[in-house]
């Protein structure tokens, strides 16, 4: 009599690399040796977020909606060594922004009047946030994240957990188009999400605001992020590559600024980067806690 052959689900290749964050986790549990031979880095990350405001979102309760996802994927993760600050021209009005974790930096300077000067802006906010981490005296890893994107809850933990580096730089992360709810895996992640990179600076290497003079902060965080690593070469820093899925870059929630530019249709998919996507299920949720 022939053998019957097994049937059930596919199992999705996103999820085999999700589960590679777990298994990383308890091999590095289990590995004596390389436990003993192997200083975690253990600094603090302070993650960075520049608000578009209110004058030029196209809808103010979804920016605040997304801002929140942002906050609770960050939020709920394993290690809690780690700081929000946030600059804007309006505060929103949700709740993660009583929360201790997160510092709220009003700007004064003049919003954009188009999508011309939402980069410049970006930027802008994003020196306030180094000058404000330069009073404070801040030592650590720097991230800058998109008001929009998700987080891995063992993101902190996993950076936290290996040897020093000067900087990590996502080689892989998730696209998602959030109105199709699909999602899909891209290598050189670096180059295409803004929530893409983590460097290291002491206090001294923040700007100064009573210096206009640009330094290392400048260099590597206020210009185009695909050129990373070619800065690091030049600077003689050294960095990591992380080849696992830690960030969600959310797509078509009706307010994404690639869009808004231009840069991005609200349609795009998979298929328009050459591959196959998968549906956005329940299960997602369980690596990126926004809900």
């Amino acid at each position: 009599m022939a053998k019957q052959k097994k049937t059930g689900k596919v199992k999705s290749p996103i999820k085999k690399q999700l589960d590679e964050v777990e298994k990383y986790f308890k091999e590095l549990n289990s590995d004596i040796e390389t436990q003993v031979n192997t200083s975690p880095n253990n600094k603090e990350i302070a993650f960075g977020i520049s608000l578009k405001s209110k004058k030029v979102s196209r809808n103010w309760n979804k920016v605040q909606k997304n801002l929140s996802n942002t906050l609770k994927s960050i939020f709920r993760n394993t290690d809690q060594h780690f700081r929000v600050v946030i600059a804007g021209h309006n505060k929103p009005n949700i709740k993660e922004l009583r929360d201790k974790r997160v510092k709220w930096l009003p700007v004064k300077f003049s919003s954009p009047t188009s999508p011309k000067g939402f980069t410049q802006d970006k930027m802008r906010k994003r020196r306030k946030i180094g000058e404000y981490l330069y009073k404070v005296g801040f030592s650590g890893y720097f991230m800058a994240v998109d008001a929009d994107d998700w987080i891995h809850h063992r993101f902190v933990e996993y950076i936290r957990s290996q040897p020093f580096s000067n900087a990590f730089i996502l080689e892989k992360g998730l696209i998602t188009n959030i109105g199709r709810k699909e999602i899909w895996e891209t290598g050189e992640f670096y180059k295409k999400c803004g929530t893409n990179a983590l460097f290291y600076f002491s206090k001294k290497d923040f700007p100064n605001p009573k210096k206009k003079k640009g330094n290392i902060f400048a260099t590597l965080t206020l210009k185009a992020h695909p050129k990373s690593p070619d800065r690091l070469k030049k600077l003689n820093k050294d960095y990591k590559m992380i080849t696992l899925p830690f960030v969600i870059w959310v797509l078509s929630h009706g307010d994404n600024n690639s869009m808004l530019k231009g840069n991005k249709d609200p349609g795009i998919s998979a298929k328009d980067y050459g591959i196959q996507g998968e549906k956005l299920e329940d299960w997602f949720y369980k690596y990126f806690r926004t809900k």
